[in-house]
Protein backbone atom coordinates (compact mmCIF):
# COMPACT_ATOMS: atom_id res chain seq x y z
CA UNK A 1 0.00 0.00 0.00
CA UNK A 2 3.38 2.17 0.81
CA UNK A 3 4.69 1.59 -1.96
CA UNK A 4 1.29 2.14 -4.23
CA UNK A 5 1.03 5.69 -2.56
CA UNK A 6 4.73 6.61 -3.32
CA UNK A 7 3.87 6.15 -6.91
CA UNK A 8 0.65 8.26 -6.70
CA UNK A 9 2.54 10.91 -5.03
CA UNK A 10 5.45 10.90 -7.22
CA UNK A 11 2.80 10.73 -10.21
CA UNK A 12 0.93 13.79 -8.62
CA UNK A 13 4.26 15.67 -8.20
CA UNK A 14 5.53 15.21 -11.26
CA UNK A 15 1.72 16.75 -12.75
CA UNK A 16 2.14 19.91 -10.39
CA UNK A 17 5.88 20.84 -11.20
CA UNK A 18 4.23 21.35 -15.12
CA UNK A 19 1.43 22.85 -13.93
CA UNK A 20 3.32 25.61 -11.79
CA UNK A 21 5.89 25.84 -14.87
CA UNK A 22 3.12 26.68 -16.82
CA UNK A 23 1.29 29.37 -14.29
CA UNK A 24 5.05 30.54 -14.73
CA UNK A 25 5.34 31.11 -18.24
CA UNK A 26 1.55 32.84 -18.06
CA UNK A 27 2.61 35.24 -15.54
CA UNK A 28 5.90 36.45 -17.33
CA UNK A 29 3.97 36.36 -20.85
CA UNK A 30 6.34 33.38 -22.25
CA UNK A 31 5.30 30.31 -24.17
CA UNK A 32 4.91 27.29 -22.22
CA UNK A 33 6.34 23.67 -24.20
CA UNK A 34 4.57 20.72 -22.62
CA UNK A 35 6.76 17.53 -21.93
CA UNK A 36 5.91 15.05 -24.59
CA UNK A 37 4.28 12.70 -22.27
CA UNK A 38 1.98 15.42 -20.63
CA UNK A 39 -1.24 14.28 -19.37
CA UNK A 40 -3.81 16.93 -19.89
CA UNK A 41 -6.90 14.87 -18.23
CA UNK A 42 -4.20 14.91 -14.97
CA UNK A 43 -3.09 18.62 -15.71
CA UNK A 44 -6.87 19.20 -15.56
CA UNK A 45 -7.78 17.57 -12.43
CA UNK A 46 -4.88 18.91 -10.70
CA UNK A 47 -5.22 22.53 -11.78
CA UNK A 48 -9.29 22.25 -10.32
CA UNK A 49 -7.81 20.57 -7.48
CA UNK A 50 -5.55 23.86 -6.74
CA UNK A 51 -8.08 26.30 -8.59
CA UNK A 52 -5.29 27.48 -10.64
CA UNK A 53 -7.15 25.81 -14.41
CA UNK A 54 -7.40 29.75 -15.82
CA UNK A 55 -4.23 30.24 -15.11
CA UNK A 56 -3.43 27.20 -17.20
CA UNK A 57 -5.65 27.40 -19.78
CA UNK A 58 -3.75 29.77 -21.82
CA UNK A 59 -0.52 27.63 -22.09
CA UNK A 60 -2.82 24.51 -23.09
CA UNK A 61 -4.82 26.29 -25.51
CA UNK A 62 -1.60 27.36 -27.66
CA UNK A 63 -0.40 24.02 -27.09
CA UNK A 64 0.33 22.23 -30.35
CA UNK A 65 0.14 18.82 -28.90
CA UNK A 66 -3.27 19.21 -26.85
CA UNK A 67 -6.56 17.74 -28.62
CA UNK A 68 -9.22 19.93 -29.07
CA UNK A 69 -11.57 18.32 -26.82
CA UNK A 70 -9.09 19.51 -24.29
CA UNK A 71 -8.79 22.84 -24.82
CA UNK A 72 -12.28 23.22 -25.30
CA UNK A 73 -12.64 22.04 -21.49
CA UNK A 74 -10.51 24.44 -20.73
CA UNK A 75 -11.48 27.30 -22.59
CA UNK A 76 -14.72 26.44 -20.71
CA UNK A 77 -13.28 27.16 -17.09
CA UNK A 78 -11.30 29.86 -18.33
CA UNK A 79 -15.13 31.25 -19.04
CA UNK A 80 -16.63 30.24 -16.25
CA UNK A 81 -13.78 31.67 -13.81
CA UNK A 82 -14.15 35.32 -16.03
CA UNK A 83 -17.61 35.18 -16.12
CA UNK A 84 -17.72 33.82 -11.91
CA UNK A 85 -15.39 37.39 -11.17
CA UNK A 86 -17.74 40.12 -13.21
CA UNK A 87 -19.98 38.52 -11.18
CA UNK A 88 -18.76 38.91 -8.08
CA UNK A 89 -17.19 42.06 -8.90
CA UNK A 90 -20.49 43.49 -9.56
CA UNK A 91 -22.16 42.12 -6.53
CA UNK A 92 -19.74 43.63 -4.33
CA UNK A 93 -19.90 47.17 -5.78
CA UNK A 94 -24.36 47.03 -5.58
CA UNK A 95 -23.36 46.28 -1.51
CA UNK A 96 -21.02 48.38 -1.40
CA UNK A 97 -23.46 50.90 -2.46
CA UNK A 98 -26.17 49.58 -0.08
CA UNK A 99 -23.94 49.48 2.79
CA UNK A 100 -22.70 53.34 2.45
CA UNK A 101 -26.85 54.01 2.13
CA UNK A 102 -26.82 52.13 5.63
CA UNK A 103 -24.47 53.87 7.17
CA UNK A 104 -22.58 50.28 7.39
CA UNK A 105 -18.64 50.16 8.03
CA UNK A 106 -17.41 47.41 6.08
CA UNK A 107 -14.73 45.94 4.72
CA UNK A 108 -14.08 43.60 1.82
CA UNK A 109 -10.94 40.99 2.59
CA UNK A 110 -8.96 38.27 1.41
CA UNK A 111 -9.60 37.33 -2.43
CA UNK A 112 -11.55 40.27 -3.42
CA UNK A 113 -8.85 42.62 -2.70
CA UNK A 114 -5.95 40.24 -3.33
CA UNK A 115 -7.74 39.42 -7.28
CA UNK A 116 -6.93 43.47 -7.81
CA UNK A 117 -3.39 42.46 -7.98
CA UNK A 118 -3.42 40.58 -10.77
CA UNK A 119 -2.54 41.22 -14.34
CA UNK A 120 -5.92 39.69 -14.95
CA UNK A 121 -8.00 39.86 -11.88
CA UNK A 122 -10.64 37.37 -13.97
CA UNK A 123 -8.41 34.60 -13.83
CA UNK A 124 -7.95 33.97 -10.08
CA UNK A 125 -10.38 32.01 -8.68
CA UNK A 126 -12.49 33.22 -5.45
CA UNK A 127 -14.77 30.84 -4.07
CA UNK A 128 -15.60 33.35 -1.32
CA UNK A 129 -16.83 37.30 -0.93
CA UNK A 130 -15.31 38.10 2.38
CA UNK A 131 -16.87 41.56 4.31
CA UNK A 132 -15.70 42.33 7.63
CA UNK A 133 -18.60 44.07 9.31
CA UNK A 134 -18.76 46.71 12.28
CA UNK A 135 -20.26 44.13 15.14
CA UNK A 136 -23.21 46.21 15.57
CA UNK A 137 -24.41 46.26 12.18
CA UNK A 138 -24.07 42.43 11.98
CA UNK A 139 -27.99 41.74 12.34
CA UNK A 140 -28.92 44.31 9.84
CA UNK A 141 -26.15 43.18 7.38
CA UNK A 142 -27.83 39.73 7.69
CA UNK A 143 -31.36 41.11 6.93
CA UNK A 144 -30.22 42.98 3.49
CA UNK A 145 -28.16 40.19 2.39
CA UNK A 146 -31.39 38.05 2.62
CA UNK A 147 -33.32 40.34 0.72
CA UNK A 148 -31.28 40.33 -2.05
CA UNK A 149 -32.20 36.60 -1.94
CA UNK A 150 -29.18 35.02 -0.20
CA UNK A 151 -29.95 31.99 1.74
CA UNK A 152 -28.34 30.94 5.05
CA UNK A 153 -25.25 28.22 4.17
CA UNK A 154 -26.17 26.13 8.18
CA UNK A 155 -22.85 27.84 8.73
CA UNK A 156 -21.84 30.20 11.47
CA UNK A 157 -19.39 30.34 14.25
CA UNK A 158 -17.59 32.85 16.47
CA UNK A 159 -15.84 33.98 13.13
CA UNK A 160 -18.13 34.27 10.46
CA UNK A 161 -21.31 33.26 8.98
CA UNK A 162 -22.24 31.81 5.12
CA UNK A 163 -24.55 33.04 2.64
CA UNK A 164 -25.05 31.60 -0.57
CA UNK A 165 -26.76 32.85 -3.91
CA UNK A 166 -26.78 30.91 -6.78
CA UNK A 167 -25.36 30.11 -9.15
CA UNK A 168 -22.29 30.84 -7.89
CA UNK A 169 -21.81 34.01 -5.12
CA UNK A 170 -20.87 32.70 -1.80
CA UNK A 171 -20.91 35.52 0.80
CA UNK A 172 -18.74 35.21 4.14
CA UNK A 173 -20.34 37.55 6.69
CA UNK A 174 -17.02 38.72 9.17
CA UNK A 175 -17.30 39.16 12.73
CA UNK A 176 -14.13 38.67 13.74
CA UNK A 177 -10.98 39.00 11.30
CA UNK A 178 -9.26 35.69 12.88
CA UNK A 179 -10.04 32.28 15.06
CA UNK A 180 -8.80 32.88 18.47
CA UNK A 181 -6.31 30.24 17.57
CA UNK A 182 -4.66 31.65 14.50
CA UNK A 183 -1.04 33.50 14.39
CA UNK A 184 -2.15 37.13 14.81
CA UNK A 185 -5.54 37.02 16.65
CA UNK A 186 -4.59 39.27 19.29
CA UNK A 187 -2.76 41.89 16.69
CA UNK A 188 -5.84 41.68 14.50
CA UNK A 189 -8.30 42.56 17.14
CA UNK A 190 -6.97 46.49 17.17
CA UNK A 191 -7.16 46.15 12.96
CA UNK A 192 -10.49 47.69 12.52
CA UNK A 193 -9.04 51.11 14.69
CA UNK A 194 -6.11 51.09 12.12
CA UNK A 195 -8.60 50.53 8.91
CA UNK A 196 -8.74 53.67 5.83
CA UNK A 197 -11.75 55.00 5.56
CA UNK A 198 -12.88 55.82 1.80
CA UNK A 199 -14.20 59.91 1.40
CA UNK A 200 -17.92 58.05 1.34
CA UNK A 201 -17.16 57.45 5.39
CA UNK A 202 -18.16 53.86 5.01
CA UNK A 203 -15.63 51.63 2.91
CA UNK A 204 -12.86 51.15 5.15
CA UNK A 205 -9.56 49.38 3.97
CA UNK A 206 -6.41 47.46 6.03
CA UNK A 207 -3.33 49.46 6.00
CA UNK A 208 -0.77 48.21 3.31
CA UNK A 209 1.35 46.42 5.73
CA UNK A 210 -1.84 45.30 7.77
CA UNK A 211 -3.30 43.83 4.68
CA UNK A 212 0.12 42.27 3.76
CA UNK A 213 0.03 40.47 6.90
CA UNK A 214 -3.45 39.56 6.99
CA UNK A 215 -3.35 37.37 3.60
CA UNK A 216 0.05 35.85 4.76
CA UNK A 217 -1.64 34.68 8.20
CA UNK A 218 -4.57 33.06 6.42
CA UNK A 219 -2.05 31.26 4.04
CA UNK A 220 -0.72 30.42 7.51
CA UNK A 221 -3.28 28.63 8.94
CA UNK A 222 -4.36 26.84 6.24
CA UNK A 223 -0.43 25.35 5.60
CA UNK A 224 -0.08 24.66 9.53
CA UNK A 225 -3.64 22.60 9.62
CA UNK A 226 -4.07 20.51 6.63
CA UNK A 227 -1.75 22.24 4.04
CA UNK A 228 -2.95 25.26 1.06
CA UNK A 229 -2.17 25.20 -2.81
CA UNK A 230 -0.59 26.60 -5.77
CA UNK A 231 -3.06 29.65 -6.04
CA UNK A 232 -1.96 30.72 -2.20
CA UNK A 233 1.80 31.00 -4.01
CA UNK A 234 0.82 32.83 -6.81
CA UNK A 235 -1.26 35.17 -4.65
CA UNK A 236 2.13 35.81 -2.55
CA UNK A 237 4.22 36.25 -5.60
CA UNK A 238 2.09 38.94 -6.95
CA UNK A 239 1.52 40.71 -3.68
CA UNK A 240 5.37 40.71 -3.24
CA UNK A 241 5.92 42.21 -6.18
CA UNK A 242 3.18 44.57 -6.57
CA UNK A 243 2.09 45.39 -2.65
CA UNK A 244 5.47 45.07 -0.61
CA UNK A 245 7.14 47.87 -1.90
CA UNK A 246 3.92 49.99 -1.06
CA UNK A 247 4.38 48.86 2.69
CA UNK A 248 6.60 50.96 5.28
CA UNK A 249 9.36 48.40 5.76
CA UNK A 250 9.83 48.89 9.69
CA UNK A 251 6.09 48.46 10.33
CA UNK A 252 6.17 45.27 8.37
CA UNK A 253 8.62 43.89 9.74
CA UNK A 254 7.33 44.85 13.23
CA UNK A 255 3.98 43.15 12.49
CA UNK A 256 5.53 40.10 10.54
CA UNK A 257 7.44 39.61 14.17
CA UNK A 258 4.23 40.42 16.50
CA UNK A 259 2.18 37.58 14.86
CA UNK A 260 4.86 35.14 14.58
CA UNK A 261 4.84 35.21 10.73
CA UNK A 262 8.73 36.51 10.10
CA UNK A 263 9.77 33.09 8.98
CA UNK A 264 6.93 31.92 7.53
CA UNK A 265 7.05 35.15 5.25
CA UNK A 266 10.98 34.60 3.85
CA UNK A 267 9.89 31.05 3.23
CA UNK A 268 6.80 31.64 0.92
CA UNK A 269 9.06 34.76 -0.13
CA UNK A 270 11.80 32.59 -1.17
CA UNK A 271 9.18 29.53 -2.71
CA UNK A 272 7.26 31.98 -5.10
CA UNK A 273 10.52 33.47 -6.57
CA UNK A 274 11.81 30.04 -7.10
CA UNK A 275 8.80 28.87 -9.04
CA UNK A 276 7.47 31.63 -10.36
CA UNK A 277 10.76 33.90 -10.47
CA UNK A 278 14.44 33.76 -11.68
CA UNK A 279 15.69 32.33 -7.91
CA UNK A 280 17.26 29.22 -7.62
CA UNK A 281 15.71 26.78 -4.90
CA UNK A 282 17.38 24.11 -2.51
CA UNK A 283 16.21 20.41 -1.39
CA UNK A 284 14.78 22.23 1.49
CA UNK A 285 12.65 24.60 -0.96
CA UNK A 286 11.84 21.88 -2.59
CA UNK A 287 10.39 20.17 0.36
CA UNK A 288 8.04 22.98 0.99
CA UNK A 289 6.90 23.04 -2.53
CA UNK A 290 6.24 19.05 -2.56
CA UNK A 291 3.84 19.77 0.51
CA UNK A 292 1.98 22.29 -1.03
CA UNK A 293 1.48 20.30 -4.59
CA UNK A 294 0.53 17.11 -2.51
CA UNK A 295 -2.40 19.58 -0.19
CA UNK A 296 -4.15 20.64 -3.10
CA UNK A 297 -6.01 24.34 -2.20
CA UNK A 298 -7.97 22.73 0.76
CA UNK A 299 -5.22 20.35 1.88
CA UNK A 300 -5.97 16.85 2.75
CA UNK A 301 -6.55 14.14 5.77
CA UNK A 302 -2.73 13.33 6.60
CA UNK A 303 -1.94 16.61 6.94
CA UNK A 304 -4.98 17.19 9.20
CA UNK A 305 -4.42 14.42 11.17
CA UNK A 306 -0.92 15.37 12.11
CA UNK A 307 -1.12 18.51 12.51
CA UNK A 308 -4.77 17.71 14.85
CA UNK A 309 -2.22 15.55 16.79
CA UNK A 310 0.27 18.16 17.61
CA UNK A 311 -2.25 20.39 18.28
CA UNK A 312 -3.90 17.89 20.74
CA UNK A 313 -7.13 17.95 18.57
CA UNK A 314 -7.19 14.18 17.73
CA UNK A 315 -5.55 11.58 19.58
CA UNK A 316 -1.73 9.56 18.41
CA UNK A 317 -3.44 6.29 18.73
CA UNK A 318 -5.16 5.48 15.22
CA UNK A 319 -7.24 3.12 17.46
CA UNK A 320 -8.89 5.56 18.57
CA UNK A 321 -8.28 8.15 16.17
CA UNK A 322 -11.98 8.10 15.31
CA UNK A 323 -13.45 8.60 18.05
CA UNK A 324 -11.20 11.45 19.02
CA UNK A 325 -12.45 12.55 15.29
CA UNK A 326 -16.10 12.16 15.98
CA UNK A 327 -16.44 13.21 19.16
CA UNK A 328 -14.45 16.44 19.14
CA UNK A 329 -13.70 18.74 21.73
CA UNK A 330 -16.19 22.03 23.14
CA UNK A 331 -13.73 24.31 21.07
CA UNK A 332 -14.23 22.41 17.85
CA UNK A 333 -17.62 21.39 17.87
CA UNK A 334 -19.16 24.87 18.72
CA UNK A 335 -17.12 26.01 15.24
CA UNK A 336 -19.19 23.70 13.50
CA UNK A 337 -22.87 23.71 15.53
CA UNK A 338 -22.87 27.09 16.52
CA UNK A 339 -26.43 26.58 18.57
CA UNK A 340 -23.39 25.10 21.53
CA UNK A 341 -22.01 28.67 21.69
CA UNK A 342 -25.04 29.96 22.82
CA UNK A 343 -26.73 26.64 24.30
CA UNK A 344 -22.93 24.53 25.89
CA UNK A 345 -25.11 21.98 27.73
CA UNK A 346 -26.57 20.64 24.17
CA UNK A 347 -22.74 19.05 23.34
CA UNK A 348 -24.07 15.19 24.13
CA UNK A 349 -26.75 15.85 21.90
CA UNK A 350 -24.52 17.13 18.85
CA UNK A 351 -22.06 14.19 19.46
CA UNK A 352 -25.07 12.18 18.40
CA UNK A 353 -25.74 14.13 15.45
CA UNK A 354 -22.31 14.13 14.13
CA UNK A 355 -22.35 10.41 14.84
CA UNK A 356 -25.61 10.15 12.40
CA UNK A 357 -23.88 12.07 10.13
CA UNK A 358 -20.65 10.22 9.78
CA UNK A 359 -22.75 6.99 9.17
CA UNK A 360 -24.52 8.48 6.22
CA UNK A 361 -21.07 9.70 4.94
CA UNK A 362 -19.43 6.47 5.27
CA UNK A 363 -17.28 6.70 1.97
CA UNK A 364 -15.98 9.57 3.01
CA UNK A 365 -14.64 8.46 6.44
CA UNK A 366 -13.64 4.83 4.98
CA UNK A 367 -10.93 6.71 2.30
CA UNK A 368 -10.06 8.76 5.82
CA UNK A 369 -9.36 5.53 7.14
CA UNK A 370 -7.34 4.29 4.33
CA UNK A 371 -5.36 7.46 4.34
CA UNK A 372 -4.60 6.91 8.09
CA UNK A 373 -3.89 3.97 8.57
CA UNK A 374 -1.19 4.26 5.75
CA UNK A 375 0.85 7.14 8.01
CA UNK A 376 3.75 5.85 9.45
CA UNK A 377 4.31 6.24 13.13
CA UNK A 378 7.74 8.59 12.58
CA UNK A 379 5.57 10.88 10.32
CA UNK A 380 4.82 12.76 12.90
CA UNK A 381 8.57 13.93 13.86
CA UNK A 382 9.20 14.36 10.74
CA UNK A 383 6.14 17.08 10.55
CA UNK A 384 7.09 18.72 13.34
CA UNK A 385 10.13 19.31 12.26
CA UNK A 386 9.36 20.33 8.85
CA UNK A 387 6.07 22.74 10.15
CA UNK A 388 9.27 24.26 12.92
CA UNK A 389 11.41 25.11 9.24
CA UNK A 390 8.33 26.93 8.01
CA UNK A 391 8.20 28.86 11.21
CA UNK A 392 5.39 27.09 13.62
Amino acid sequence: MENNKSEISRDVLKTGRIIVDAVKCQLNGSVYEFPEDADFKKIYKLSERHKVTPLVAGAVVSCTSADEDVKKVFRKELFRCAARYSAQEKEAEELTAVFVEQKIRHNFLKGMKVAGFYDNPDMRFMLDMDVYIEPSKVNEVKKILKKRGYVYDNYEDEKDAGYVKKPFLNFELHKELKYDYDKGYEYYKGAFERMVTEENGYTMNMTNEDFYVYILSHAAHHFEKAGTGIKTVVDHFYLKRKLKPLCDGALLKDSLEKTGLSVFSDRMDALSEYWFGNAQGDDSLEEMGEYIILSGVFGNETNDYLSGIMRGDYTEKKSSYFLSRLFLPYKLMKKRYPILIKLPFLLPLMWVVRFFSALSNKDKYTHEAQNINSVDSGLKEKRAEFLKKNGF
